[in-house]
């Protein structure tokens, strides 16, 4: 991963204009949306901006639920910046950030299942084209 690479967390209640602008251009571009054909905002979504400078190279996000899931959803690295450990680098700030929910879950392409798969989660179910893939918290 660039060593200029930073990683910005957008929390709800942080989103402004420059935020937006940052994000926009992944919800208007074509192959994003192929990729990710269920991209959303949602109003209690968990943003993370990975930027070289001031252009965003990756996006991916955190949904967290009311009944202790956590979702790690949105995640997309442009095609410039692949295979450079940044996907990588996402999965793992995610699962420490959302460490201690009853259940983390992610919904991914079969081919970006091995992120999560190398992390401890397992594959519970199919979505359509996409697998489900959850760890549960330790019984206690």
């Amino acid at each position: 991963m660039s060593k200029s690479l930073k990683i910005q967390v957008v929390n709800p209640t942080d989103r402004n204009r420059d935020f937006l602008a940052d994000i926009a251009s992944f919800f208007m571009d074509g192959a994003v949306r192929r990729e990710l054909p269920y991209l959303k905002d949602l109003p209690h979504k968990i943003w993370l901006l990975a930027k070289e400078g001031d252009k965003v190279v990756a996006i991916s996000g955190i949904i967290p639920h009311a009944n202790g899931v956590s979702e790690l959803c949105s995640l997309y690295v442009v095609p410039s910046h692949r295979n450079t450990g940044i996907a990588e680098t996402l999965v793992a700030l995610r699962l420490a950030m959302v460490e201690g929910a009853r259940v983390i879950r992610v919904v991914c392409a079969p081919a970006s299942s091995g992120l999560y798969a190398d992390k401890g989660m397992r594959q519970v179910a199919k979505r359509g084209s996409y697998v489900v893939l959850e760890k549960k918290a330790a019984a206690k």
